[in-house]
């Protein structure tokens, strides 16, 4: 009976140090419509939402993961299809927005907005309204020069699709 239960005892330990290694492989794996607020990214940017730029289909959810500590999320004000409703997030908790309206939305960290923590997610055709942002972004006062240096290669990433 002795030997039964450290059998029972080895198995269930076994079966606890495999469970935990899958927990921490899948910890790295990145869901679809997963962005994730950072202190750094995976190419060593400092306040870095990662991906970055999300492109999704119209009436898809994106969640906002907050990974690390003190980050937010705002959308910013005019940069987002006409009729788009705002969205926002609390420091330190993760969001869910589901996102109806063809185009790109531009969202930063309200808290890390000096240091440029930005990010853009494309719903459908991003021709809805890049236009518009292009044109308009540049003078937002919403954000800051270093949120319009990180976002000036996103958009034109975008335009040249």
């Amino acid at each position: 009976m002795k030997s039964y239960s450290k059998i029972v005892a080895l198995t269930a330990l076994g079966l606890q140090f495999s469970l935990g290694a899958m927990s921490a492989a899948s910890a790295q794996e990145q869901a679809p419509n997963e962005v994730r607020m950072l202190n750094k990214d995976s190419h060593g940017v400092a306040k870095a939402f990662e991906p970055a730029l999300l492109p999704i289909a119209p009436g898809g959810t994106v969640d906002f993961v907050a990974w690390d500590f003190g980050h937010d999320l705002i959308s910013v004000k005019g940069l987002h299809p006409e009729g788009a409703e705002e969205f926002s997030g609390y420091k330190n908790a993760d969001t869910s927005v589901t996102f109806d309206k063809e185009g790109v939305y531009v969202y930063e960290c309200a808290a890390h907005r000096a240091a440029g923590m930005i990010g853009v997610v494309v719903v459908g055709d991003a021709s809805a309204n890049l236009d518009d942002i292009l044109a308009n972004y540049q003078d937002n006062p919403d954000l800051s020069p270093a949120g319009k240096e990180r976002l000036a290669p996103i958009l034109a990433s975008l335009k040249s699709k």
